[in-house]
Order: C-alpha cells, then sequence, then structure tokens
C-alpha cells in the first residue's frame, strides 16, 4: 500500500489516474437534500493536506485534478465542507499562470453561496489585478466570461469596506492564519461527520 506521499510522488512523475482512484467523487447514493455526500471525502482531505506541506509547479496537474472532483461533489449537490476547495485553489494561486484565473474565479462563483462566502476574492485578482484584467482584455477567447471577470475585480476594487490584499500580504495571511483556521475547522467538521455515521 503506498502512502499519500509516494501517490503524490508517483502522480507528479506520470500523471496515471489510476493512482487517484481512492480519491475520486463518490456518490453515496442518497437522493435527500442535505444527505448526499462524497464518500472518499476524508480520502481526498487526507491527500489534499498532505499535498499541502511539500507543492511545487510539477503539483499542478494534480491540484486541477483535484479541483475537479471538488466539483463534482458540487454538481451532484452533495453536502461538502469548502474547505479543500479554497486549499486548493490557494495552491493553484501560489503557483498560477494568468490564465488560471478562470478556475480561481470558478471556484469563488461557481460553486455555490458557502464558496462565494468563504472563499477569498484575492485568488481572482491573480497575480496582480492589473496585469489580470490587461490579461483578459487582450484574450480573444471566452469573450463574455472575461467581461463578467473584469467587472466582478473592478466592483469589489470599488468598494471601500473590500480592504483587498497585495498576492504577498493575502498569502502570508493564508499560510500564517488561514490555514489554521482550516485545519481546526475540518478537525471539527471530520469528527462530528464520522459520528453521525456510527
Amino acid at each position: 500500500m503506498k502512502t499519500l506521499t509516494e501517490i503524490i510522488a508517483n502522480y507528479r512523475d506520470t500523471q496515471d489516474e489510476n493512482l487517484l482512484e481512492g480519491f475520486k467523487f463518490k456518490h453515496n447514493g442518497e437522493t435527500e437534500y442535505g444527505k448526499i455526500f462524497d464518500l472518499n471525502y476524508w480520502h481526498r482531505k487526507d491527500l489534499v493536506f498532505t499535498l499541502y506541506e511539500n507543492y511545487s509547479l510539477a503539483d499542478k496537474p494534480l491540484i486541477k485534478w483535484l479541483l475537479n472532483e471538488e466539483f463534482k461533489g458540487y454538481d451532484a449537490e452533495a453536502d461538502l465542507p469548502v474547505y479543500l476547495t479554497d486549499l486548493c485553489a490557494f495552491m493553484l494561486y501560489k503557483l498560477m499562470e494568468m490564465e488560471d484565473v478562470y478556475d480561481l474565479f470558478r471556484v469563488k462563483f461557481g460553486a455555490g453561496t458557502d464558496n462565494q462566502f468563504f472563499v477569498d476574492i484575492e485568488l481572482v485578482l491573480g497575480i496582480d489585478s492589473e496585469q489580470t484584467k490587461q490579461f483578459l482584455l487582450n484574450n480573444p477567447k471566452n469573450k463574455r466570461l472575461n467581461k463578467q471577470i473584469i467587472k466582478t475585480i473592478n466592483w469589489y476594487e470599488s468598494q471601500p469596506e473590500h480592504k483587498l490584499k497585495d498576492r504577498e500580504t493575502y498569502i502570508n495571511h493564508f499560510e500564517s492564519k488561514k490555514i489554521r483556521w482550516i485545519k481546526n475547522d475540518m478537525e471539527d467538521t471530520e469528527s462530528y461527520s464520522r459520528n453521525q455515521l456510527m
């Protein structure tokens, strides 16, 4: 049995999705709202937290794969905590190239109201908000979405109550504070969820 660290390292080298079979979204078969869950969620949580301890640009495909599995859960209306999506989005943000703004916008605004509330807008600002807007203005693809993202960034920047952090400040905030909140809340949520199943 491979350790989580070994799975991450092997996927980094091979991109073999068979390695990730036990971390895919797996519907629990429930149909009632609030009872739909992902049977592999807690396995995926362990993989995400292990990855967070040591990740690099070579892990970007895995981070995007993990985000995609989270979105499968949201599409199925599963009652999933937002924390793994937020953590994967932060890792993508740290490693991002300009085109990754589309995935980060989807994390913030395309996965329901919980994510819209919990995920920070700084992820959508990208490397630098002006550079991000310029990239979107110059990108001939996704014109409607580009306008929507630019409009969103402009709105947040125009609101004095939204004290937006620059990239360096935001990264420091996440790595020194928000990650602790996420870990603490995840421990409580996992404990509660497992007790409900007993």
